[in-house]
């Protein structure tokens, strides 16, 4: 039963993995209308390009709090066997900015695809990794922004891991646990307004299989650098 429900959900991941990177490929290749006609080795298109991609690295840190916990401050990191690190490495693409106007304002949220790979650290065993990927909305327009330039961002996606999570069977012991989840990416990212390419992140990344895959999850509280869109 095990075994089969390994292969189910690999199979869902990889999937997954193939509808987002086929809608990538699709974007790269047919762009927009009006951009159309253009050769795609042309110096605007590839400005285009270039500005719809956005880099990502950091860490966070495995914790033993759920979601309503953290929500009332218990941030502790889990130093335990259990415990541990994820690196993250992400290349986000804008889909789409949408452009919404008031009397007093215009704000333009942005849509993108995060595809992260990670490399889970745990500290009773060896490295392994972990493939996430998401649909995410960023919003960009804080009235702050000409003193801090401010972003938040948080999706839904799936992510698959090559192995159980000890803090996973820790935190739900006794229960048939997935290797595949949820992802629920949550991140804020600051930066100075002259150099608002490159941001500081502060993240969660909440993994659960949200009583369809199993019950219950993993959070990592991370710290990280963005090299953002234009």
């Amino acid at each position: 039963m095990s075994l089969r429900r390994s292969s189910l959900t690999s199979l869902v991941f990889l999937r997954m993995v193939r509808v987002h990177s086929a809608l990538a490929v699709a974007i790269l290749a047919c762009g927009s209308g009006a951009m159309a006609s253009e050769s795609f080795f042309s110096p605007e298109r590839r400005g285009e390009l270039s500005r719809r991609w956005a880099f990502e690295t950091g860490v966070a840190f495995i914790t033993d709090r759920n979601i309503d916990q953290l929500k009332r401050g218990e941030l502790n990191v889990s130093s335990g066997d259990a415990g541990g690190q994820i690196y993250h490495f992400t290349a986000a693409y804008l889909l789409h900015e949408f452009e919404w106007e008031t009397d007093r304002s215009v704000f333009r949220p942005q849509v993108e695809l995060p595809l992260t790979l990670g490399i889970v650290d745990e500290n009773a065993r060896s490295p392994f990794l972990d493939y996430n990927a998401a649909v995410a909305v960023r919003w960009v327009d804080f009235p702050w922004n000409e003193h801090l330039y401010t972003t938040f961002a948080t999706g839904v996606g799936f992510s698959y891991s090559q192995k159980v999570l000890a803090m996973d069977r820790k935190r739900h012991p006794n229960d048939e646990r997935s290797h595949t989840k949820f992802n629920w990416p949550i991140q804020l990212t600051l930066a100075s307004p002259e150099s608002r390419h490159h941001q500081i992140v502060l993240f969660l990344a909440h993994q659960s299989g949200g009583h369809f895959f199993d019950r219950g999850g993993v959070n990592s509280l991370g710290l990280g650098y963005r090299f953002g869109f234009e």
